[in-house]
């Protein structure tokens, strides 16, 4: 089967790295491998409009100095985010060096700069909160009440900026699992797996795996699909923390 979501490689050009309030050297040049036109943005070089589209929470955490802005966003990680993704939540809490405000493409982030097992730098992306006014997916109204407040609360998407992945994906990143063929499921009866268009990939291993809500009527359950072997039932929330600290290198 053909890769869905690939390391997309943006613009090169060359881009010095960043220092000030954001605390040490953000290597801006790494992040714009990855990340489309990155452009760090202090918060007081804000304006009204801006602030309008931002969450006051980002506001807040933003306020202060590098250990302000840790220990801020760690809180809110402990109310939305550790209830779904506790293991996860420890890593973090472990390995969090500084979060800096990002714009790239006319979309604001969150930048997390987190210290690796090896030693060096590694970046993920927090994208704005789910606001009321958005269109979500179908599948959003069978989200578990941890996740959906994950969303709402925390991050729409939160992932490794190289490709996009190991990570909660972004609500419009989200796809139902029969829009692609699947030739893993040849030989394979139809009672053997899921129901595929009832499967919503809302996680992407960065190899080809995802992790799946399938949604059977009221019921809600995790289901691993891949491109190397029969999908599979499994409890939703574990997956997601165990995938998730294991794309940290806890």
């Amino acid at each position: 089967m053909t890769e869905i979501r690939g390391t997309e490689r943006t613009d090169q050009r060359t881009v010095s790295p960043a220092v000030g309030s954001m605390g040490d050297v953000v290597d801006l040049e790494h992040v714009a491998r990855f990340v489309g036109a990155p452009e760090l943005v202090e918060i007081d070089d804000l304006t009204s409009q801006d602030r309008r589209q931002l969450p006051e929470y980002w506001l807040h955490a933003l306020s202060g100095d590098r250990a302000w802005r840790v220990a801020e966003v760690l809180k809110r990680w402990d109310d939305f985010g550790r209830p779904i993704m506790s293991d996860t939540y420890k890593t973090i809490s472990a390995s969090l060096v500084d979060v800096a405000l990002l714009k790239s493409r006319r979309e604001w982030f969150l930048l997390y700069r987190m210290t690796a097992a090896g030693g060096g730098d590694m970046y993920y992306l927090g994208g704005r909160p789910v606001t009321d006014d958005e269109d979500v997916p179908a599948a959003w109204h069978h989200f578990p009440v941890s996740l959906t407040r994950f969303y709402t609360h925390l991050h729409n998407g939160w992932y490794d900026i190289a490709g996009r992945t190991v990570g909660p994906l972004p609500l419009g990143e989200m796809f139902r699992i029969d829009a692609f063929e699947w030739g893993i499921l040849d030989g394979l009866a139809p009672d053997e797996y899921p129901e595929p268009s009832r499967c919503v990939a809302t996680f992407h291993s960065g190899g080809g795996g995802y992790l799946c809500l399938y949604v059977d009527g009221d019921a809600v359950r995790g289901v691993v699909w891949s491109s190397d072997e029969a999908p599979y039932l499994v409890d939703y929330s574990t997956y997601l923390d165990i995938w998730t600290n294991v794309g940290l290198g806890a």
